[in-house]
C-alpha cells in the first residue's frame, strides 16, 4: 500500500518577515511554556482545538496570497481548506486569521493580549450562539504566530463586496439587519460592549451573505473590563465618531457610550446604500463617507447608488427610510443618534424586509 509523504514546509517570505517581528518583540521576554498537541479537527466540538503552524499553513497553501481575504488594522484574513483525509467527509473551508507583525499599525496593539481577549469572548455561550458572530474552531498560540480559525466559508468583507455588482439591494439589506443585530446584541445594557473598531474590513460574509463580525482588538466592557488606555488611542479612520470625548469604557460611562458604535455603524450603511468606501490607503486625499453624506443629503430623499435603484426588492419609500436611518447615526448630537435596538427595528419595518424576508434573514 502506498502512502502519502508530504513535502516540508518551507514557509514564505511574509511568514518568515512576520516572524521575525516577533522574535524582536520577545526578545526579553521569558519563552512561555505551550502544551504540544497535534489536533484533528472535529466540525462541531463545544471546545476549540489546538492548531500547529505547519497545520495552518497546510490549510492555506503557506499563506499564499491567492487565499489572503483582506486586512484589518492588526491581522490579516486568509480562506483555508482542511484537506479530506483529516476528515471522514469532504474538504472543508475554513477562515483563518493571524496576528501579522509586519503590518505598520501592529506596533500599537498588544497582539497576545488581543489574541488572549478574542478567544476568551468567542468561547462564551452568548457569542458562541449568536449568528452574526463568528464561530471559533479553534486556534494557534506558538511563539512565532498567533491565530484562530473560524467555522466559516467566506464570500468576502463588506469592503472588498460593497463597491462591486456582487451584492444586491436584498443582500445588502441582509448584511445591514444581521450587522445591526450582531451590535445589538454586544450593546446588552446588561452588560454592553464597545467595539470602537468597526469599519467595513471588519465585517466578513459567509456563502449566504450572512454578515460576521470578527475583530475585537480595540473590544471593551463586558467580560473584558475597562477600555484601556492604548486601545482608547487605537482609531479607525473614516468611520471613528468626530464628536469624541474621553471614555472610561461601557461599564463606567453606561449605554450611551455605545453611540459611538452607532456613528460607525452609519457610516458602514452608507457604504451598503451607496457603494463608496473609505478609501484607507488615501485618507488624506479622499473625502470621508460621512462628510460626503452630510453635503449630499436633502430630507425625503435617498442616497442610494442608481445600480441599485433598479434591483427587485428595492421600494422608493425603503430607500428614504434607509437613508434617513443612516443620517440619524452619524448626526453629531450623541442623544438623538438611535440605539442599536432602535436601528434594527427600523430595518425590519421596510417594506423589502416585510415582502422579502426569506431573502434578508427573517
Amino acid at each position: 500500500m502506498e502512502v502519502e509523504t508530504r513535502e516540508p514546509f518551507i514557509y514564505n517570505k511574509a511568514f518568515l518577515e512576520h516572524r521575525e517581528q516577533v522574535i524582536q518583540r520577545d526578545r526579553l521576554a521569558p519563552p512561555r511554556v505551550l502544551p504540544v498537541h497535534k489536533s484533528l479537527p472535529s466540525i462541531g466540538s463545544h471546545k476549540p482545538l489546538l492548531y500547529s503552524m505547519e497545520e495552518l499553513a497546510d490549510m492555506t497553501d503557506n499563506f499564499n496570497e491567492k487565499n489572503l481575504i483582506g486586512e484589518t488594522l492588526f491581522t490579516k484574513l486568509y480562506r483555508g481548506t482542511i484537506r479530506h483525509g483529516w476528515l471522514p467527509f469532504e474538504d472543508w473551508v475554513v477562515t483563518v486569521k493571524i496576528w501579522d507583525y509586519t503590518l505598520p499599525t501592529s506596533c500599537h496593539l498588544d497582539g497576545i493580549e488581543s489574541f488572549n481577549e478574542e478567544v476568551m469572548f468567542l468561547t462564551q455561550p452568548s457569542a458562541k450562539q449568536h449568528p452574526n458572530v463568528v464561530n471559533l474552531l479553534g486556534y494557534c498560540n506558538r511563539r512565532y504566530l498567533e491565530a484562530v480559525v473560524y467555522d466559516l466559508n467566506p464570500l468576502g468583507t463588506v469592503r472588498n463586496l460593497a463597491t462591486t455588482g456582487s451584492l444586491t439591494w436584498l443582500q445588502r439589506i441582509k448584511v445591514a439587519l444581521g450587522f445591526a443585530r450582531a451590535l445589538e446584541f454586544l450593546h446588552d445594557p446588561k452588560k454592553p460592549y464597545l467595539v470602537r473598531n468597526i469599519n467595513a474590513a471588519h465585517i466578513i460574509l459567509d456563502q449566504d451573505c450572512n454578515p460576521k463580525i470578527f475583530d475585537f482588538s480595540t473590544m471593551s466592557g463586558g467580560i473584558l473590563g475597562k477600555l484601556t488606555r492604548p486601545k482608547e488611542k487605537l482609531l479607525t479612520a473614516g468611520y471613528d465618531d468626530p464628536e469624541y470625548f474621553p471614555l472610561g469604557g461601557p461599564e463606567e460611562g453606561g449605554f450611551e457610550v455605545t453611540y459611538h458604535d452607532v456613528f460607525s455603524y452609519g457610516v458602514v450603511l452608507l457604504g451598503l446604500i451607496t457603494k463608496r468606501i473609505v478609501d484607507m490607503e488615501n485618507i488624506q486625499t479622499t473625502t470621508l463617507v460621512y462628510r460626503w453624506a452630510w453635503r449630499q443629503y436633502r430630507p425625503n430623499r435617498y442616497l442610494v447608488h442608481e445600480s441599485l435603484v433598479e434591483d427587485p426588492g428595492f421600494y422608493a419609500s425603503d430607500g428614504i427610510m434607509i437613508t434617513e436611518l443612516a443620517m440619524r447615526c452619524i448626526q453629531r448630537e450623541l442623544d438623538k443618534r438611535p440605539s442599536m435596538k432602535d436601528v434594527v427595528k427600523r430595518l425590519e419595518g421596510l417594506q423589502a424586509v416585510q415582502l422579502h424576508g426569506n431573502v434578508v434573514g427573517m
